[in-house]
């Protein structure tokens, strides 16, 4: 393995690790924040809860989205098709 692959390598590590890492860390915050909206305030305004709570549950839903974007790019990027054809590059005409 040349040192060249291999630091092609580290670097897609350190991506999909980056992409798990920000989406695990999204997941918590809005947990923490679901959980806390819910459970330790009381309600006293329910259009404030209804905002609050459907921010989290939102931020929730984009950091599952993140996790599976990071996850989906690095499983096309090792098993990319072959056999779809591609478009052959022209130079530009001067």
């Amino acid at each position: 393995m040349s040192v060249i692959q291999r630091k092609r390598d580290k670097k897609e590590r350190q991506a999909i690790y980056f992409d798990l890492i920000c989406g695990i860390i999204s997941s918590i915050l809005a947990l923490t924040g679901i959980f806390y909206v819910a459970i330790t305030q009381k309600i006293r305004n329910m259009g404030m809860f209804i905002t609050g709570a459907s921010f989290w549950i939102l931020y929730l839903i984009l950091s599952f989205f993140l996790i599976s974007m990071g996850i989906y790019l690095w499983y096309k990027e090792k098993h990319w098709d072959e056999t779809t054809s591609r478009k052959d590059l022209v130079p530009p005409i001067y």
